[in-house]
């Protein structure tokens, strides 16, 4: 296998000084036959002869393996390489904001929905917390197109319609009123667990929290500090 590929490669060290040497003579252009001059006939003018070229031979076309060449360049940046101008790379973090805006505009429809635990049990005045995701919700609210939902109640319809008017009544008594359209009343978004799935997230989590210290140990500087052996 050795002597072979010796010998192939001896032949085409040999080859190629042959294909540049018969490319050369193959790209001269051959000199046209002369007419044959009849005896006695005078010798044309020196001003009718054309005066022969001082630089040689005229090529008319490249070389066999010059053109070779070519062509094996254009055809690797046509398939392998491509075009730089081709190429529109994004800039750097392109992609990961993407996915947070996706992330952000699955959240919206959240952040802009007061919930039955956002109102005092009963009454249509806000609690503590309902309060803060009020406010909350109305800085933000200048970007926000949608609308703003409000927790249906099925068996109290009329206590969802009386929520309804306070959250209007609370964006025109701090400087934004809303047109009536933009608060609706509707169901939660996100209904969660029901209560039987509790046991089992339960044990879930403590499993996956027994299970994380021999999965993911701490390293031995954090391990000494904290004191753990």
């Amino acid at each position: 296998m050795e002597d072979r590929r010796k010998a192939i490669t001896r032949w085409l060290w040999a080859a190629i000084p042959a294909m540049l040497l018969t490319s050369d003579v193959a790209a001269q252009t051959p000199a046209p036959p002369s007419d044959p001059v009849a005896p006695g006939t005078p010798a044309a003018p020196a001003a009718l002869t054309a005066p022969a070229s001082p630089a040689g031979p005229v090529c008319t076309r490249r070389g066999r393996l010059h053109r070779m060449f070519h062509h094996t360049a254009h055809t690797l940046q046509d398939d392998f390489i491509g075009y730089p101008e081709a190429f529109v790379e994004p800039p750097l973090g392109s992609y990961i904001n993407r996915q947070f805006a996706v992330q952000v505009s699955k959240a919206d429809t959240h952040r802009f929905t007061v919930y039955d635990t956002d109102f005092l049990p009963g009454t249509d005045r806000f609690s503590p917390v309902g309060a803060s995701r009020f406010n909350l919700m109305y800085g933000r609210l200048a970007a926000w197109p949608g609308p703003i939902f409000v927790e249906w109640k099925p068996d109290k319809p009329e206590l969802a319609e009386a929520r309804r008017r306070a959250v209007l009544a609370t964006l025109e008594a701090a400087g934004s009123p809303l047109p009536a359209e933009r608060v609706v009343i509707g169901p939660s978004p996100y209904p969660g667990a029901i209560g039987a799935e509790a046991t089992g997230n339960y044990n879930n989590m403590v499993g996956r929290s027994l299970s994380a210290s021999p999965v993911y140990p701490l390293p031995p500087i954090f391990s000494a500090s904290m004191g753990v052996r």
